[in-house]
């Protein structure tokens, strides 16, 4: 049906009666619809949409609805919202001035510019085909009845297009009937075993609002909305950019890798791709050809996609299957000759588990092996913020791109990440020494407690880890592997055993002539089998250490950046009097870097006298990821997650164990949790028992490990990403694998 004619006298009336607003109205680009700027005189600006006659109340009620769920489900990705008239309804009738009724609406006014063509380089190709990807992930719980009406512009019917052939010039039957024949043949079969969703269906050029950077700033026109294959989605987005494009099939790579980089492809889509681009193509030329006859008119975009189609089947369309193939990272070797390289290079150093996991990518908690096999990664605690995080990614790429030096020189990155940092602690501490990992940091901090205190004594809990340095080596017996301490140093159990040990230690060490410099404590306790909270202990411990003149530090580098959902550090939650603090793991997201946190009492003598200085603690690049984590933190409101979604999680680690005869004590402080494994018929600790169910998890596609003094506690510590289906997965995978295990 012909687009609407509407009397503007009428609409500037509707506005006026309806909404209460008036206003210039600017027409703007529309292929049924039409479309308006509304300047109001107050200066605010709004859009205007007069539907074409033929749509209904419900394909209306489609377009809103997917637009609330949006705003609701993705709030991150700018879409309008709808702006109801003066008794509340979302949308009114306008007559045109040939009769016809059409329905119309008001949303509020994105802005941006309509990108050109060949302004959009590889790198904004990319985000074109991450923000495909987003938007599909925004719409993946949304359903409307209206969403299932055959849509012509959908590319699983176009078989049903076949009929307007003869509509199409002569000279162009032929390729589109070998996309017609290759659609049958290859396509049809597969499309209704793929994963399916109402998709938007259009994320053309003229749909998609960008700034003068070419950074999305609004998604426009959800008019070709259905419920179709979800590669569909994907296939149309990067046939439109590239349409009339020379390099479009050598860009089109770039598009399905910023896709498969937030929504992984599967085999059967990623083989499909070059088809449906094709077929999209051979839609254009059909549906343009048929309008045209019929209608006596149609929108001039069938020549650059007959052109692109054309070299499409020029290059030859099983060729471009295998090149549009999400690329991979160049692993380079294959998994088993890649295992024996690296045995020849790194020795012994041993794996995760007993057959290699060969990873590729990740994102969020998700990790992707080279085999294509997915994982959710509950293990892993320096992607605080999930893999791959894009506030990370681009601040450290932009930081990289300009300039990454030392602290040594005046930048504002260093400087405002110092601020940022000591305004969550304390009054009492007010200086921060950078370095590039907790062990370097637990290292200087010990540094700064022998020049404080003259000690040389130290205290651990007895199977803590806190780095791998000379220095912290001696602070950690899990270590060890059963060796005597080191002569300074004394540790003692962790919680629930009594803090009374702590003073014991203290009295040897100063029998011995060492003192108490300082005594190193990770609040969760995590390799000693994860035993916080433990506030009572720790106060107590410090007040131990404290009487003997030695100095408390306490290790956040695994209980910090909020994992225990109490506070961004664990020492604050539990008010303990520490005297230095260490961070580091997830500081950056995986970024390396870390800090000692103290007064300037103890720091700054330390450092006049020691000249002390790092050259890549501190960089620039290191510090812009590290504000990049902080900032992410607080808005994302992931120390609130972490509490809750741990409190989900800790409970389903109960109900699971409640019918598991080899799962003991389930235990947790926000996302650091812990199972306890035990031989059924003796109830003691079975080590080789929770190594078989890590190893059965891996099979479950479930990453975990283990701590504890006898390996025998399960650990689980994943992203403060980690949601409430990650719990379920999470749970089911463990009651499955503790069931077959027994």
């Amino acid at each position: 049906m012909a687009g609407p004619d509407p009397d503007l006298d009428v609409v500037h009336g509707t506005l006026d009666a309806q909404w209460g607003t008036d206003g210039a109205l600017t027409p703007l680009h529309g292929e049924r619809d039409c479309n308006y700027r509304l300047d109001s005189p107050a200066g605010s600006l709004l859009l205007l949409k007069v539907h074409n006659p033929a749509d209904t109340d419900e394909i209306l009620d489609l377009q809103q609805s997917a637009l609330r769920h949006l705003r609701t489900a993705a709030p991150d990705l700018p879409v309008p919202d709808i702006v109801p008239t003066r008794d509340g309804r979302p949308w009114v009738e306008i007559s045109g001035r040939d009769g016809r009724v059409s329905l119309a609406w008001l949303s509020t006014w994105l802005p941006g510019r309509h990108p050109e063509p060949d302004e959009l380089q590889a790198v904004h190709l990319r985000e074109w085909g991450r923000t495909s990807a987003r938007l599909g992930r925004g719409l993946r719980g949304f359903a409307h009845p209206a969403a299932t009406h055959p849509l012509t512009w959908d590319l699983k019917l176009l078989p049903r297009l076949r009929g307007w052939l003869p509509a199409v010039a002569a000279d162009r039957r032929a390729a589109i009937e070998v996309v017609l024949d290759r659609f049958d043949e290859r396509v049809a079969p597969v499309l209704p075993r793929l994963r399916a969703q109402v998709v938007h269906n259009d994320l053309a050029l003229t749909n998609v609002l960008v700034d003068d950077d070419l950074a999305l700033t609004g998604i426009t026109d959800f008019g070709d909305l259905t419920h179709t294959a979800l590669v569909c989605d994907l296939a149309v987005a990067a046939a439109d950019v590239l349409s009339g494009r020379a390099d479009g099939l050598d860009l089109a790579g770039e598009m399905i890798a910023g896709y498969h980089s937030v929504t992984p492809l599967e085999p059967e889509e990623r083989g499909l791709v070059a088809d449906l681009m094709a077929a999209r193509y051979a839609a254009t030329v059909l549906i343009t050809a048929w309008r045209t006859r019929e209608q006596g008119w149609a929108p001039e975009i069938d020549d650059d996609a007959y052109a692109q189609l054309e070299a499409m089947l020029s290059a030859g369309l099983d060729t471009l299957a295998d090149r549009f193939e999400a690329p991979k990272p160049p692993v380079g070797r294959a998994t088993a000759a890649l295992t024996k390289a690296r045995v020849g290079s790194f020795g012994a150093q041993e794996l995760v588990y007993d057959e290699p996991l060969h990873l590729v990518r990740g994102s969020g908690v998700m990790l992707e092996a080279a085999d294509g096999r997915r994982f959710l990664d509950a293990y892993n605690n320096v992607p605080v913020l999930g893999h791959s995080h894009p506030a990370v990614v681009e601040a450290v790429g932009a930081q990289l791109a300009t300039l990454n030096t030392n602290s040594r020189y005046l930048q504002d990155a260093p400087v405002e990440l110092a601020e940022r940092l000591l305004a969550t602690f304390p009054e009492r501490f007010d200086r921060v020494l950078f370095v590039s990992s907790g062990s370097e940091a637990n290292d200087l901090a010990w540094r700064i407690a022998r020049h404080a205190t003259g000690a040389t004594g130290g205290i651990a809990t007895e199977w803590a880890y806190h780095g791998v340095t000379e220095a912290t080596y001696a602070f950690s017996p899990e270590s060890w592997r059963g060796a005597p301490a080191p002569p300074h140093m004394r540790v003692v159990p962790p919680p629930p055993a009594s803090p009374e040990a702590v003073a014991e230690a203290v009295r040897s060490l100063s029998a011995a002539g060492h003192g108490v410099a300082a005594m190193l404590v990770d609040g969760v306790f995590t390799s000693d089998g994860v035993h916080g909270p433990a506030h009572a202990w720790t106060r107590a411990a410090a007040a131990a250490v404290h009487e003997a003149g030695g100095l408390y530090v306490a290790d956040e580098v695994q209980a910090g950046h909020g994992r225990t959902g109490s506070h961004l550090w664990s020492f604050v939650a539990g008010d303990v009097p520490a005297d230095l603090v260490t961070v580091g793991k997830p500081m950056g997201n995986g970024y390396p870097v870390a800090a000692v946190v103290g007064p300037a009492a103890l720091v700054d003598p330390f450092v006049n006298s020691t000249d002390y200085f790092s050259t890549f603690g501190g960089s620039t690049a290191a510090c812009v990821a590290a504000l990049a984590v902080l900032r992410t933190i607080e808005d994302e409101r992931l120390v609130d997650r972490a509490a809750v979604v741990g409190a989900q999680l800790l409970d389903a680690l109960r109900t699971v164990a409640e019918d598991a005869a080899a799962l003991a004590a389930a235990r947790g402080w926000g996302l650091a949790l812990a199972v306890d494994v035990v031989d059924p018929a003796t109830g003691r600790s079975d080590a080789e028992r929770a190594g078989r169910i890590v190893e059965g998890l891996r099979d479950q596609g479930v990453l975990i490990g283990r701590t504890g003094r006898d390996r025998a506690t399960l650990k689980v510590r994943p992203p403060l990403v980690f949601a409430d289906t990650h719990v379920d997965q999470l749970a089911t995978a463990l009651a499955a694998t503790s069931l077959a295990i027994g």
